[in-house]
């Protein structure tokens, strides 16, 4: 499957705002892409203009060669015709047909032989687990297993792009720890193209190889996973991949409290100037002795808060919350004071985006 490739895509609706404005995304060929945002920031309208479904204000789609939507040169080719798979966030089976008849309805439409109907749906649905269930119907199947359905449905017609819109937002905690696990199984399975729209940021992190995150309309950021967690490219990245949230702690003309003691050791490490807001992450959060060099403070422990394999901490650092993340047992109770530490903070300008990390430029330089 050749690279699908959007370029200046805008879609309006009526004279109201942008639902995406001006979208430059390029989607590689065997990818995993994650379309990750909050709700109504233009995620699923980019994936139905991507499938047909919508036709862009402005902008262009293309796919290799192809061209499959220009505005600018009047040029459309319909859902039937562009050889894409899409499971909606309802799994859309047809309730009277059992699971085998389910899958192999996009093939008989496309007037497939039986025997090879057949074969492939019973493929299909042996790729995705299901094939013990191929005689029963819908109503008698789990959400889980539903769904897996509709993704045997669109892999057994073979299609070059797979397009998912929030097909695990119905299911249980438990369910969609499994077909995360099915997702990523089936893409390496298949090498087949996937685009994914999530507003699960660990759903994102966890499966996709690319992650692209979108606001208002507009891509915020362009990274696979780790990066995109570990170098988020502004705030709005920083505050949204992660849980629990990057705490930002803003500087201000006059800092004082935490801004103001994160303000003097960047200063101390990197001269005048500094950055209009701080970001830490609370795995990034320590307790005890600082390392040579690394950022430390005084806190109050507020609250201990156990969770099986990790333990959150609130912590009173000046006059700001902040929340540690470990996963070693603590032994500090409510109203101890510890020492809190990082060696990992982030830094954004007063525009919002990321600092470039000083010590890294320099390493390179």
């Amino acid at each position: 499957m050749p690279t699908i490739v959007l370029s200046g895509i805008a879609k309006r609706y009526g004279g109201g705002d942008h639902a995406v404005k001006n979208l430059d995304l390029v989607v590689p060929d065997g990818a995993f892409m994650c379309l990750l945002g909050p709700s109504g920031c233009g995620k699923t309208t980019t994936l139905r203009m991507i499938a047909g479904l919508e036709q862009p204000t402005t902008g262009s789609i293309t796919v290799g060669d192809r061209v499959l939507d220009s505005v600018e040169k009047g040029l459309y080719v319909p859902p039937e015709k562009r050889g894409m798979g899409l499971v909606f966030q309802s799994y859309a089976l047809w309730p009277h047909l059992s699971v085998r008849a389910n899958v192999e309805f996009g093939l008989r439409m496309r007037k497939v032989p039986a025997p090879e109907r057949r074969s492939r749906a019973e493929a299909a649905l042996e790729m995705v687990h299901v094939s013990d269930a191929m005689d029963r119907y819908p109503s008698q199947l789990s959400g889980g297993q539903q769904q897996r359905v509709a993704l045997a449905r669109m892999l057994a017609v073979d299609p070059a792009v797979l397009l998912l819109d929030e097909p695990l937002s119905n299911l249980d905690a438990r369910l969609r720890l499994e077909m995360r696990a099915e997702l990523k199984r089936i893409h390496e399975e298949s090498g087949a193209t996937i685009v994914f729209v999530t507003h699960d940021q660990l759903e994102a992190l966890t499966m996709a190889t690319h992650v692209a995150v979108m606001n208002q309309g507009e891509l915020q950021q362009l990274a696979p996973p780790m990066e995109m967690y570990a170098r988020p490219a502004n705030r709005f990245v920083a505050e949204f991949v992660g849980s629990p949230a990057m705490a930002l702690v803003d500087v201000g003309p006059a800092p004082a409290g935490l801004g103001r003691s994160l303000l003097a050791h960047s200063r101390e490490r990197h001269g005048a100037g500094g950055p209009a807001a701080f970001g830490i992450r609370p795995e990034a959060l320590r307790l005890g002795t600082p390392p040579p060099g690394a950022w430390s403070e005084p806190a109050t422990v507020e609250a201990v808060l156990p969770a099986g394999a990790s333990w959150t901490v609130r912590l009173r650092v000046l006059d700001t919350e902040l929340f540690a993340v470990t996963h070693s047992p603590v032994e500090a109770a409510p109203g101890d004071t510890v020492t809190c530490w990082t060696d990992q903070l982030h830094l954004f300008g007063a525009d919002g985006l990321r600092i470039q990390d000083r010590d890294t430029a320099e390493a390179r330089a």
